[in-house]
């Protein structure tokens, strides 16, 4: 079907007019990326390296004349010739047309040199008239990986979505170059003749390097580039360049390894065991002999100061037959001992509620029948945390997206297999000063969203917020943003997050006043969370990638990349930037009074 296609086009530029018995010269050019005549020597007898003349023709070629060292040597519509070096002039005899002297200089080529390579197309009469040639044919190119950039000539090309390329060129010699992120790039040339082309092949190969990862210590996570990657031993694939490898392990003193990695290159490394952060607890109750539980396991009676506790949050229960159980948490710090005093009520009945994280009611509530979790922090500040149930969607700009990026492109399937918890708002600055003790805000106000916050500060600000609190608050990757800025299982279809008119949901250029505002201020979404599309933009836990187009289970974004992926739009933008496939790409480092965080907290 191909062959047939090309044909067509070849035939549709060829005219005919009046009859010639002779053959003309339609280019004589040096191929100076062809090294046949290198690769294939021939040597005259000097023994001095040969030229070599590909001479194109589609017909019978009885003889070629002059300086030529014989035989010729036929491949296909291709008469190769080696000449003596030096030689300004060839005779070229067919079957059935009159000879053809062919001047090298009239090409301006004076001479033809040893060890290179060239070309002469001869054309002949079609059916007994002189052809008037349109002076070009086609190219045929076929790339992998498909989506590969293609230049032909220096010249970009439209892109393709099988990975072939075609165009009409003038005849003569051209050059491609084929690029794709993640692999060796491959350049190359081509003849364009007024024959049939045999499609060119271009598959590249994967510049990506080989890692694998372990640490003797068990159950540790690791990192690279600040993003985890999973638990010990691991092994993937990383771009050439410069990596930051970390080993991290709650209570533990993380290691950090810096690594530089060439293209194909294959890479063991190995973390040492590391290194427990310890401090101490004393427990002093009464009545003496009560049972001390840290973290469900029993360590011994009271009164005891226990050695050897890991840094962090830990529960600790006081136990005895026939008194009520007393429950604390208790935080341990380096090299310091932390102390518990007090007395057990006798025939007491204890009285505890959990919700579905775990987590006593001290720390937190949740209403009967809600989707909603209430989780104090300190100073009276809580969290507001609406549930968000696991479920599949369409990912990118769906047919409610008005004007959507190549970016948002192509639509495709995610399903999301575990049920989380997102923030009911955008972290308040009172929040965040509450944690870091300093507020980097361009504009002011307890409620207002924190901003001038990079990606690497949230997830300080991040670290912090779980040892005050015990849990594991964290960014939401990109594929949770937006099925919870959708509003879930409970999307309507909207095109930003609550309404499909922009006003009734979102700050944004047009009603803003060139200022964000005060979270939760708006409407909510389906889910009951607010400023999804809006005030200031949020910071994803992914790097930022191009979509595929297959489907896919919990996405995590790219493995490496220069910018982490920021959802939502701000109080500074367009409509169009607010909607909830739009997405964009800034580097960790950076800060912005557009630019704050929601968090997110997995559901166990």
């Amino acid at each position: 079907m191909m062959r047939y296609w090309f044909l067509v086009l070849v035939g549709a530029m060829v005219s005919f007019a009046s009859f010639a018995q002779k053959i003309s010269v339609e280019s004589f050019t040096l191929v100076a990326t062809d090294i046949s005549a290198q690769m294939q020597q021939r040597k005259d007898l000097n023994d001095a390296p040969c030229a070599l003349v590909k001479v194109q023709f589609v017909g019978d070629i009885l003889d070629v004349e002059g300086n030529v060292i014989k035989p010729l040597v036929k491949k296909g519509n291709e008469t190769w010739a080696y000449m003596t070096h030096g030689s300004q002039q060839m005779k070229v005899l067919t079957k059935d047309y009159l000879p053809i002297m062919v001047d090298f200089s009239n090409y301006g080529i004076s001479q033809v040199e040893k060890n290179k390579t060239y070309v002469l197309v001869l054309t002949k009469p079609v059916g007994g008239a002189e052809s008037v040639d349109a002076g070009g044919n086609f190219y045929a190119l076929s790339v992998q990986p498909k989506n590969a950039v293609v230049t032909i000539d220096g010249v970009l090309q439209p892109s393709s979505s099988d990975g072939e390329y075609s165009a009409m060129l003038p005849y003569g010699t051209h050059t491609y170059k084929v690029e794709a992120g993640g692999y060796i790039s491959k350049s190359g040339s081509f003849t364009v003749s007024s024959g049939d082309m045999t499609p060119i092949s271009v598959s590249l190969l994967s510049a990506m390097a080989s890692v694998s990862i372990t640490c003797p210590t068990p159950a540790v996570s690791l990192y690279v580039d600040k993003k985890a990657v999973g638990n010990s031993p691991w092994s993937g694939s990383l771009k050439e360049g410069m990596h930051l490898l970390e080993a991290r392990k709650s209570g533990y003193r993380s290691q950090q390894k810096t690594i530089q990695l060439a293209q194909q290159q294959k890479l063991d490394v190995t973390f040492g065991e590391l290194v427990a952060i310890q401090g101490n607890l004393s427990v002093n109750y009464k009545p003496f002999g009560a049972d001390v539980y840290v973290d469900g396991k029993k360590l011994g009676q009271s009164p005891r100061v226990f050695n050897g506790l890991l840094v962090g949050n830990h529960q600790v229960e006081v136990r005895k037959d026939g008194y009520a159980t007393d429950r604390k948490t208790i935080s341990i710090s380096e090299g310091q001992t932390a102390s518990i005093t007090g007395t057990l009520a006798s025939n007491a009945v204890a009285s505890s509620s959990s919700n579905t994280l775990g987590y006593s009611s001290a720390s937190s509530s949740m209403s009967s029948g809600s989707n909603t979790i209430s989780i104090p922090v300190k100073n009276g500040i809580s969290i507001e945390m609406v549930k968000v149930e696991a479920g599949t969607f369409m990912m990118g700009a769906t047919s409610e997206m008005k004007g959507p990026y190549d970016n948002e492109k192509p639509l495709h399937q995610v399903t999301l297999t575990n049920d989380y918890y997102m923030g009911m708002y955008e972290v308040p600055q009172a929040l965040w000063e509450a944690v870091m003790g300093s507020n980097p805000s361009e504009y002011k106000g307890d409620n207002l969203p924190v901003e001038m916050v990079s990606w690497n500060d949230c997830q300080e600000f991040i670290s912090k917020l779980n040892s005050l609190t015990g849990r594991k608050f964290r960014l939401p990757t990109e594929a949770e943003w937006e099925y919870a800025a959708h509003g879930g299982k409970k999307s309507r279809g909207y095109q930003y997050s609550g309404n499909s008119n922009i006003s009734d949901v979102a700050w944004y250029d047009g009603n803003s006043g060139s200022k964000p505002h005060p979270v939760g201020t708006k409407q909510a979404n389906e889910l009951g969370i607010y400023d999804m599309s809006g005030n200031v933009y949020e910071w994803c836990s992914d790097w930022y990638g191009s979509y595929s187009s297959s489907s896919q289970m919990n996405p995590t974004g790219a493995d490496s990349g220069s910018g982490c992926v920021v959802r939502g739009g701000s109080w500074y933008d367009f409509a169009r930037g607010c909607r909830l496939s739009y997405r964009g790409s800034i580097t960790p480092f950076y800060r912005g009074n557009d630019l704050g965080l929601r968090l997110a907290l997995s559901v166990h």
